[in-house]
């Protein structure tokens, strides 16, 4: 049984933050405890070399995703929409506070790792945001080619802590199109959802899997050769994301409810912390 709730929890908070632009599924995948075992089993996925326990793990880690990105289209839509002061100072909290977790399994500090590693994930946000809201070119007519490399970007993205797979298809112009087809989904009986719905999440699908296959295979050989190195890079990352989910960016609001959320927040990485210990 616990073999189940670890994965199934991890996958359906990845699915949820996955749907928030800012919000990277691959810190959730660090918190949580999960980031280094997923990124060894899609290599071996590539290699076509997966364990029965593997396949298991990942089934039950997908699950969640799609639980949690269904219900996140509706419910953290819904969050992001009304209340993203509050929204955001949750997963500020949830970060902030995983931060210190994650540098237990640090050995050595280097500096030169952890501000390349925030940096990547900085500098790309405020080039966006330099002229006061983020540039989004919306393409009127889909270029089925642009619509699978925007996908593989993403996909690389959702991998990489820090880095946000829905900022980067904001950027691109996909991102409305995918959350509004995703709801279709969930209310397929309307008869909104056609086939050229279809056509658009297959084709940007395959672009995802592509991203974080490639990506994978580069973090892989990464924890094989160095790897304190790629834990302080993948601190800086993490760290790094704290910036472009800084409440303040995304609106106003009381700040004791700003607080309680970011408690909120804190208390949930208790949560995730006894959750992996369980295991």
């Amino acid at each position: 049984m616990d073999s189940i709730i670890k994965p199934i929890f991890a996958g359906f908070l990845m699915g949820l933050a996955n749907v928030i632009p800012g919000v990277s599924g691959g810190t959730i995948a660090v918190i949580t405890g999960v980031f280094e075992r997923l990124i060894d089993i899609i290599n071996k996925i590539t290699k076509i070399s997966l364990k029965k326990k593997d396949f298991i793990f990942i089934l039950i880690l997908g699950i969640g995703q799609i639980i949690g990105l269904l219900s996140g289209s509706k419910v953290l839509s819904w969050a992001f929409n009304n209340y993203s002061f509050y929204t955001y100072s949750f997963f500020f909290g949830l970060i902030l506070f995983s931060l210190f977790n994650l540098k237990k399994d640090i050995m050595k500090f280097k500096i030169l790792e952890f501000a390349i590693g925030a940096a990547i994930v900085i500098i790309p946000y405020i080039l966006s945001h330099s002229n006061g809201s983020i540039s989004v070119t919306k393409p009127t007519n889909i270029n089925y080619f642009y619509l699978f490399v925007s996908g593989a970007l993403a996909g690389a993205s959702m991998i990489l802590p820090g880095l946000s797979g829905s900022l980067v298809l904001m950027l691109l112009g996909f991102y409305e199109r995918a959350i509004d087809t995703v709801s279709k989904i969930t209310n397929i009986k309307s008869g909104n959802f056609n086939s050229s719905d279809l056509l658009f999440l297959v084709i940007l699908g395959f672009g995802v899997l592509f991203g974080i296959g490639i990506i994978a295979k580069a973090l892989k050989v990464w924890f094989e050769k160095a790897r304190e190195s790629i834990l302080n890079f993948i601190l800086g990352l993490v760290a790094g994301s704290l910036y472009p989910i800084t409440p303040s960016f995304h609106g106003r609001g009381s700040t004791l409810w700003m607080l309680t959320w970011i408690a909120i927040g804190s208390l949930s990485v208790l949560l995730i912390e006894k959750v992996n210990k369980n295991q």
